[in-house]
């Protein structure tokens, strides 16, 4: 199995879950030695204590270049020196499966402020879904004709501090509809020239909200 197949990058993060207990966990890549194991954080509890053992059966979650992957290990070593991390087995298997951009997921009512490139102004819309390619917002004014640009500021969490991401985006498509007998507007955008840290917050998103068609090998 080379490092290709398993396609996976050092710092990104993934998703493991521990078999008996079902419980979740999102953890960072440290590193990996191809046919030898894996190298990640240590997941904790609410108590700072390690949230994992040498001997745990777990399997990760992970999403690299549009595609989604899974594979079941073992945790050999759990080390607090010099910083805590652990050591997995190196997977016999792995299974993967293509993430489509048209994948979209339900994002609960959330203002957002959108800045237009024309003039800077800030406008107050609703996103409906996102996926790897676009989103949905309404708003009660029209935010431009099809093949004008703007940016969107999405929330985040970084280090614990509330930040925002910027993505660039493109309409195209609008369309009109009535909401509680008040006239909105329908927008389908396209992110447009999206970066890495963007494709994997928006990755770590749709993977958190919608569920494995597959069960792990």
């Amino acid at each position: 199995m080379s490092d290709r197949v398993m396609n996976m990058i050092v710092g990104s993060g993934i998703k493991l879950e521990k078999i008996d207990t079902r419980e979740i966990y999102l953890v960072e890549l440290l590193g990996y030695s191809v046919g030898r194991g894996l190298i990640i954080s240590t997941p904790t509890e609410s108590n700072s204590r390690p949230a994992i053992k040498p001997g745990d059966e777990i399997s990760i979650r992970y999403l690299g270049e549009g595609d989604a992957y899974a594979f079941r290990s073992r945790v050999t070593h759990v080390v607090n020196d010099p910083y805590p991390h652990a050591h997995l087995e190196y997977p016999g298997g792995i299974q993967g499966e293509t993430v489509r951009r048209a994948v979209r997921v339900p994002v609960q009512p959330n203002a957002l402020r959108l800045t237009l490139n024309n003039d800077g102004k800030a406008v107050t819309v609703s996103m409906q879904n996102i996926s790897l390619g676009g989103a949905r917002l309404v708003s009660p004014a029209r935010l431009g004709g099809c093949g004008e640009r703007f940016s969107i500021d999405l929330p985040t969490m970084s280090g614990g501090e509330q930040s925002a991401l910027t993505l660039t985006c493109i309409i195209r498509h609008v369309s009109e509809l009535r909401e509680d007998d008040q006239k909105v507007f329908c927008h389908g955008i396209e992110f447009e020239n999206i970066d890495r840290h963007g494709r994997e917050f928006i990755a770590r998103f749709i993977d958190k909200n919608v569920p494995s068609s597959k069960s792990v090998a």
